[in-house]
Order: C-alpha cells, then sequence, then structure tokens
C-alpha cells in the first residue's frame, strides 16, 4: 500500500486505522475477544478477538482467528511452552515430535518452578525435569536445532517475591512476542502455559504491549492453575486466552485399559502391565528413550496409575487445537479470575479419538528420531 504524506491528524489517524485492522491494544489495555461468531456469512472479515465453529474453508471445529488456518495450510505461528514440572504430562514429548517433523516453529522452552503458597511455592528441583526431558528428545536422535533450549523462569520463595520478577524467561517472552508480531502482525505467537502463569505475568510487567501481539492456552486457570492470583489475574485481565480444565477435563477411567486418548495396555492397573503390554508397545518398539519415559510415567506417575481416576489425556494440552481445531466441541466466554476468558466446555469421546489418532500418529512416527518410516 501506498502511503502520501500527510499532516500530524492524517498520520495519527492512518496509525489507529491500523490497530484496528490488527486488533492489538493498547499497552495496559485488556485484549478482548468478541461474540462467538454464529454466522460466517455477517462475518466475512474476521479480526483478532473473533472466534467461533466452523468458519467456511478451515477446518470443521473451534476456530480463533490468528491461530486456524484455511483447509490444506501449515499452521506457523511460533510457539513458547512454559510448564512447571515437565515429567508429569506428554506435552513436551509431542511438542518435540512436531517440532523435529517441521510440523511446529517450537521458539522458547521455559520452565516455570513455581506453584502457589497454599502447596509451597518455590521448587527449584523442577528444573531439572525439563532438562532431563530435553536431554530425552537429544538421546532419541530428534532433530535438535528445532528444539530451542532450556530457558528458567520465575523463581521466587513466595508469591508476593515472585511479583514482578526478572528472569530470563520473563526477558524471552518479551522478545519474542515482539518479533513476531513484527514480522507478521496478522499470525501471533502461541503461547502454552501448563502451570502458573508467573513468569508471563512479569513478562507483562516489562512491556504492556505484548498482551495484544499473541494468544495464550493456558490449562486450569480457573482453578488449580489459577491459584497464584496475582498472575492468573493479570493474565486473565490483559491477555487473549482460551482455557481449559477443571470440570471439562480431561476424561479420566477407571481402568488404564478403558484410555480412549492415550494407548492402552492389557489390564486395568499399572502394576499388571509391563513396558510393552497392549498398545504401550507401540511407543517401546520404536526403542527411544523420549517414548520409553512415556510408559514409563504411565506405569508410575499419580496422574496415570493408582487410585479409581486414571487421567486420560494431553493434560496440558490446550495448544494442540492448532493443530487440530476439531480437538474441543464446545467453548464460551467466561468470567475467569477477573478477566473474559474463552473457556472451553465440551469434550466428548469424539473429541478424544481424534485427539488419540492425531497425537499417536506424530509419537509413532519415525522421520521424527531420525529413521526411515
Amino acid at each position: 500500500m501506498a502511503i502520501s504524506r500527510s499532516n500530524g491528524f492524517g498520520t495519527v489517524a492512518f496509525c489507529l486505522a491500523v490497530l484496528c485492522l490488527l486488533g492489538s491494544t493498547a499497552p495496559g489495555q485488556a485484549s478482548r475477544r468478541n461474540p462467538r461468531t454464529t454466522d460466517w456469512g455477517q462475518n466475512q472479515e474476521p479480526t483478532v478477538g473473533d472466534w467461533g465453529f466452523d468458519r467456511p474453508g478451515y477446518p470443521p471445529g473451534l476456530y480463533v482467528h490468528g491461530i486456524t488456518v484455511k483447509q490444506g495450510e501449515a499452521v506457523t505461528n511460533p510457539v513458547i511452552y512454559d510448564n512447571d514440572v515437565y515429567d508429569d504430562v506428554f506435552d513436551d514429548e509431542w511438542a518435540y515430535a512436531m517440532a523435529s517433523l517441521g510440523e511446529m516453529d517450537l521458539t522458547g522452552l521455559i520452565v516455570t518452578p513455581v506453584l502457589t503458597d497454599f502447596w509451597g511455592f518455590s521448587k527449584p528441583e523442577w528444573t531439572q525435569t525439563a532438562l532431563d526431558s530435553r536431554a530425552n528428545a537429544e538421546a532419541s536422535g530428534m532433530r535438535m536445532g528445532r528444539i530451542p533450549p532450556i530457558t528458567v523462569g520465575t523463581e521466587a520463595e513466595s508469591e508476593q517475591a515472585g511479583e514482578r520478577k526478572g528472569s530470563a524467561g520473563a526477558r524471552l517472552y518479551v522478545r519474542l512476542i515482539n518479533e513476531q508480531f513484527e514480522k507478521d502482525p496478522g499470525r501471533p505467537l502461541i503461547v502454552n502455559i501448563g502451570g502458573q502463569g508467573a513468569t508471563l505475568a512479569s513478562a507483562y510487567t516489562l512491556d504492556p504491549g505484548i498482551a495484544g501481539k499473541c494468544v495464550v492456552y493456558h490449562t486450569d486457570l480457573k482453578v488449580y492453575n489459577g491459584h497464584y492470583r496475582w498472575a492468573s489475574e493479570l493474565v486473565a485481565r490483559h491477555f487473549r486466552v482460551v482455557s481449559w480444565g477443571d470440570d471439562h477435563w480431561w476424561i479420566p477411567k477407571p481402568c488404564q485399559d478403558q484410555w480412549r486418548v492415550l494407548p492402552r495396555p492389557e489390564h486395568c492397573e499399572a502394576e499388571d502391565n509391563g513396558p510393552s503390554s497392549g498398545e504401550w508397545r507401540l511407543l517401546t518398539d520404536l526403542g527411544v528413550p523420549l517414548l520409553d519415559y512415556m510408559v514409563l510415567q504411565f506405569r508410575n506417575r499419580p496422574e496415570y496409575s493408582p487410585g479409581e481416576r486414571k487421567a486420560d489425556g494431553y493434560l496440558d494440552g490446550t495448544f494442540i487445537h492448532a493443530w487440530l481445531p476439531g480437538l474441543f466441541a464446545d467453548a464460551a466466554l467466561m468470567e475467569i479470575r477477573g478477566g473474559e476468558v474463552l473457556h472451553v466446555t465440551s469434550f466428548t469421546p469424539e473429541n478424544e479419538r481424534r485427539a488419540k489418532e492425531f497425537t499417536m500418529e506424530v509419537l509413532l512416527d519415525p522421520r521424527a528420531y531420525g529413521k526411515e518410516r
């Protein structure tokens, strides 16, 4: 577009028009989502903040403007994966495989080793889980040039001490979000948070402008991962958030052999299943440490093995939606932690089936580990 010279008023008007077109917000202003689009014929040119289901020309499912791509196109949004403890879920393994295959631009890995004062805030030992997770990827032959190093986010002794706490992770957020917005404002960086949002919240205090330049997938912001109120309320009030968890969690099963998202072993209890039991053999037969460790988690982690409720899914995997828009059956704008959040409200057996087909195809692709198909 050619831009002619103008007086000061004309320049201001042009800049305001550009900001409206891109859907960005002024520093400190909340990045609101718009009401759900039910008739795409009335909203043929959506902007950031628009959402709905089954937009024509796009894959069926939840459409989020700036994230969901047209049929046949590849998702090119860069991703920051930010979690507290890396060895309690399988989202990191899936993201590594996606990145190694060249199907995800995994541009940042952040570990935020804090929880909430109620359970003891500082968890320095969790940093090692992130380092070990990435080491498993390297030992498995993955393309490590596509898997960034681990960056440490907020470290503090208490919730109060963690507020506005500077860290390498917070600075990484600011740099990567701004770089992507400068490159392609219509394709914002994806932030996936599986723990407390302390690092992103502190990044916001360094540069409030980042709130309008990214989309945040946040697991369980409403309950468990929202207990650190300063961080969760700041993120909910200022960022565009897709929330998932609490009463709409991945559907738990009474037995592991009833799983519909994760590979099923032959027997109900982990202690009755060896590493090659049932569909677990699909993972262990590839002979790579990354997948062997997944099976070890199935057999030992409290989220998946003991008790009456065996959680079935990629528990912090909200951002899988970007590659699988049909992952969620319904969503609604809800007030969560003082902000208006796009909260997922339905996850059905059909969603479970699609999640399993998609994630297992990625994890079992030998090319992710430098092997021939």
